[in-house]
């Protein structure tokens, strides 16, 4: 819940301003409360991808303001082509949240606990043990838990994001009633 107290002299003229500079102090509010949210995603998620995380103004044209903060999975691929981020947001192996897309006989059997990903697709040294089936080397990878990187970052800022949108609503209150 937002409190202000508000003492002005009776302008009219000053007050007439206020349907606008709400919309603009709120707009600017609002993305910098986006950005913040961003900034703790980006130190939440475990590969610190700024690229990935975007943010973006849906909607200022109207009385509604809108804006979102979403990851890109084009931004979290591996050299082969893959995107890791759904990997990473809901977890793997038998720490998964969602339904498993492996099927290869080795993690069937180890009942989801133990999958091969080879080194050479991998695109960067990962902290799993490795071994070697003929002239082909794997690491023997294991379940992550989830990391909820998005969700996480907006109840962390949360009060931070309240103070933001009533400094920009007292900022819009003194200009209007100067």
């Amino acid at each position: 819940m937002l409190h202000c107290k508000i003492k002005a002299k009776y302008n009219y003229k000053k007050i007439e301003n206020l349907p606008s500079k709400l919309i603009e102090k709120t707009s600017e509010g609002i993305e910098e409360v986006l950005n913040n949210i961003k900034g703790y995603a980006i130190r939440l998620e475990r590969g610190h991808n700024s690229q990935g995380i975007i943010v973006e103004m849906v909607e200022t044209s109207t009385k509604q303001i809108k804006g979102r903060v979403y990851a890109d999975p084009h931004k979290f691929m591996t050299p082969s082509g893959i995107s890791y981020l759904w990997f990473e947001y809901f977890g793997t192996g038998t720490k998964a949240e969602k339904d498993h897309v492996g099927k290869s006989k080795h993690f069937l059997e180890t009942n989801y606990e133990e999958w091969y990903i080879p080194v050479s697709k991998a695109g960067r040294g990962l902290n799993y043990p490795i071994v070697t089936f003929g002239n082909s080397q794997f690491y023997v990878a294991h379940g992550a838990k989830a990391n909820h990187f998005l969700t996480d970052a907006e109840f962390k800022s949360r009060s931070e994001n309240k103070e933001i949108i009533i400094n920009k609503l007292n900022e819009m209150i003194k200009e209007v009633c100067k």
